[in-house]
């Protein structure tokens, strides 16, 4: 495969004059490999897609210099001979002109500032340094310190400048763990101010890697009622389907009573706090009833940003959860406990009541029905699935068209100013394989360059609802450039037919991650972190999966549906579905990837269909016997895995299979776990040969231990149950 690069070269410093007139600055430099006996052209929006820019072919490279005004231009290649146009590959970023796909060329303007970090922040203990490198605009102007602003953390500091070498120090010590964020926010004694630095920095024993997360999803209006005075259920809207009270204030309670750190979560994937439509509106497709906007994806505050305040909105987070401080305490205490916040984000569409719908909607940012479908009420095509890009979820929900420069421009703003505003540490990406491919790198790209400075992980995983086949689906969006992370959807359907219903042998599930584990790494993105789960907020509940209450397949099938609203599923009385949801739990979290937790299924809360799924959320004597013996189980093995990097980094190898029984290790290096597994309904009482060393081993679930002795053990397993096993001190 061909490799094109896009090379800037530093401008030349000279002066651009008024502020008013923008520069044109000197020495940028296209280059692309190609074969000598091409005849290749630079074609570009900015010679009207002319041959005016041929290009030359000096040592073994196709290049041109070009003298061009800042701005930001699609282009591409093109082979005269060949008649041949061909993209610049080596660059993700893409522009739309006249509906085709091109490579964009960002001009900066030279005449402003930069800053750059170098190096890695250093945070080691209770202190972090951090340098940054100021690069003057093009009069070659120092930085001018009275105007300029230095914060960590929102307290202003003063970081030291040395004019030889252009490098801003700061340094702090005596810092509690957690995470602090530097804002730098320079001008030039030309009065030019460069692009704000932001760079988060984590002070903390140990350097998180995203490998070793749990997440912990929280639907926030389900969760807990902190504050009644936010409550807000809309008229006429079943109990079910509308605001319950859940806030932040709630969150932040049960984050000061320990309940997440108890639980072994280290990262918390929360509902949008972006502000939503306030009424009441018809569910998708035949669905008359009335719903709220409770569970977050109906926003009407996208667009909003430190310098776009939405006019008609007090503020940007809803109502329902709290304001700005709430949101801003929330995060606050969660990295004070090493916490990371994710927010759930809604790029693809907007509500109808939303500014950027009523101001922009005959200027080409959403989609129109395309030729030959038929228009809902507000023009746009009601999805039929066979055009996701273009299709709305329903008529009231605008769907955004990302191939629009300026619509693209002000999402990425958008978000930029969520991350910088409240400390976000990754998104939750909503609805991906139903957007334009280029909002994933697009977002990537800036997320890296403008609210992740200095190298501290920004963790995006993606949701691409696919069945038990759709990797392909699934890989397309990752990548450095793209995503970090998908859910897993085919291992979730397999992980619920051999667990949760028993339709799939314990061997079957052996064979089929032969090839899933590692699969993405492999074929798609060798840094991936898959997030794992039994359950999300559109599936019916694990639990009532394994109690048999709907049809027997992963997703319920239509009994999942009918039992929303009538029958719905009761809270099982018998021992045998939450042990079944344990054995799904200590398969997730005896195998890589990021095992995740929809708020119940950590004690198995029963539950059809949405919004059936989304019952308000359940502590302390509230649960019955089974939940709090389950609620144990999931603490226990969240302790195994912190304390095993070979649950959460190691190689999988099959020791022993068959319909009820599978044993395998973990491994990573010199840690070996051994992972054992009973689905029947009789004791196993057997021998089994093992890859371990001679020794005593203990089980993370239980007080029992286990010896190796000339490579074989004795294993005893009750009906349902795992063993995680040891190496004992």
């Amino acid at each position: 495969m061909r490799a094109w690069s896009l090379l800037l070269v530093i401008p030349l410093l000279f002066s651009c004059g008024e502020k008013s007139a923008p520069a044109v600055c000197a020495g940028i430099s296209v280059t692309t490999d190609g074969d000598a006996t091409e005849e290749l052209y630079l074609r570009a929006s900015f010679n009207n897609w002319s041959l005016s820019t041929p290009m030359s072919f000096r040592t073994g490279r196709w290049e041109v210099e070009l003298s061009l005004p800042p701005g930001d231009y699609p282009y591409a290649f093109y082979d005269r001979k060949k008649d041949a146009w061909r993209l610049d590959e080596a660059k993700p970023l893409a522009r739309y002109d006249s509906g085709k796909r091109y490579s964009r060329l960002i001009i900066p303007d030279c005449r402003y500032p930069r800053l750059e970090v170098v190096g890695r922040p250093v945070a080691d203990g209770s202190s972090l340094s951090l340098t940054v490198r100021y690069l003057p605009g093009a009069s070659g102007a120092g930085p001018d310190l009275k105007k300029s602003t230095v914060t960590l953390s929102g307290g202003t500091v003063n970081p030291s400048y040395d004019e030889a070498t252009r490098l801003f120090a700061l340094t702090a010590d005596t810092l509690a763990p957690g995470k602090y964020t530097a804002l730098f926010t320079i001008r030039d004694t030309d009065g030019f101010a460069a692009t704000p630095l932001f760079v988060p920095v984590w002070v903390e024993k140990e350097p998180f890697d995203w490998r070793d997360a749990v997440l912990y999803q929280v639907m926030t209006d389900r969760f807990v009622n902190g504050d009644t005075a936010n409550d807000g259920p809309v008229a006429g809207v079943d109990t079910k389907a509308n605001w319950q009270g859940g806030d932040l204030r709630g969150i932040i309670e049960k984050m000061e009573e320990n309940y997440f750190t108890e639980l072994g979560v280290t990262a918390l994937w929360l509902s949008s706090p972006l502000r939503n439509t306030q009424g009441a509106w018809k569910g998708m497709g035949g669905d008359t009833r009335l719903y709220a906007a409770y569970h977050s994806y109906w926003p009407v505050a996208t667009g909003w940003s430190d310098l776009t305040p939405l006019p008609g909105l007090a503020s940007p987070v809803d109502p329902h959860f709290g304001d700005e401080a709430d949101l801003w305490e929330l995060v606050k205490k969660a990295h004070d406990r090493g916490i990371r916040v994710l927010f759930d984000i809604v790029p693809n569409h907007v509500h109808a009541e939303s500014w950027l719908w009523n101001t922009y909607r005959y200027d080409g940012w959403f989609n129109d029905a395309p030729e030959g479908l038929p228009r809902n009420a507000l023009g746009g095509y009601t999805c039929g699935w066979e055009r996701p890009e273009e299709c709305w979820f329903t008529d009231y929900l605008p769907d955004i068209d990302h191939r629009n420069a300026t619509a693209l421009e002000t999402l990425i703003a958008h978000y930029l100013w969520l991350v910088r505003t409240f400390d976000a540490d990754g998104f939750r990406v909503d609805a991906v394989r139903l957007m334009n491919l280029d909002l994933t790198i697009t977002l990537r790209y800036f997320i890296e360059r403008e609210a992740a400075a200095g190298g501290t992980p920004f963790y995006m995983v993606g949701e691409t609802f696919t069945g038990d086949t759709g990797w392909e689906e699934i890989g397309r969006y990752l990548g450095p450039d793209k995503l970090d992370s998908q859910f897993d959807f085919p291992l979730f359907h397999h992980l619920a037919r051999a667990f949760l219903i028993g339709s799939e042998s314990l061997s079957d599930l052996a064979s089929f991650l032969l090839t899933h584990d590692g699969r993405y790494q492999r074929d798609y993105h060798p840094g991936a972190i898959m997030a794992t789960f039994p359950g999300n907020h559109d599936l019916c509940r694990a639990l009532s999966t394994a109690h048999g209450d709907f049809d027997g397949t992963s997703q319920g099938g239509a009994r999942a549906s009918e039992r929303v609203w009538e029958n719905e599923p009761e809270t099982p009385t018998a021992a045998a579905p939450y042990e079944k949801l344990r054995l799904a739990w200590a398969f997730l979290f005896t195998s890589p990837g990021v095992p995740t937790i929809y708020q119940g299924d950590e004690f198995g809360m029963p539950g059809a269909n949405d919004p059936d799924n989304r019952r308000m959320m359940l502590f302390g004597d509230d649960l019955n016997e089974h939940q709090q013996d389950t609620l144990a189980v999931v603490k226990e093995l969240a302790t195994a895995r912190a304390a095993h990097p070979a649950l959460r980094r190691g190689t999988r190898t099959t020791v022993h299979v068959e319909e009820d029984v599978w044993l395998y290790t973990m491994s990573d290096g010199d840690d070996t776990v051994l992972v054992a597994f009973n689905r029947g309904e009789e004791t196993i009482d057997r021998t089994f040969a093992v890859p371990l060393a001679d020794g005593t081993y203990a089980d993370a679930l239980s007080e029992g231990t286990m010896g190796v002795k000339d490579g074989s053990i004795d294993l005893t397993l009750p009906p349902r149950s795992a063993a995680i096993y040891a190496k004992a001190e």
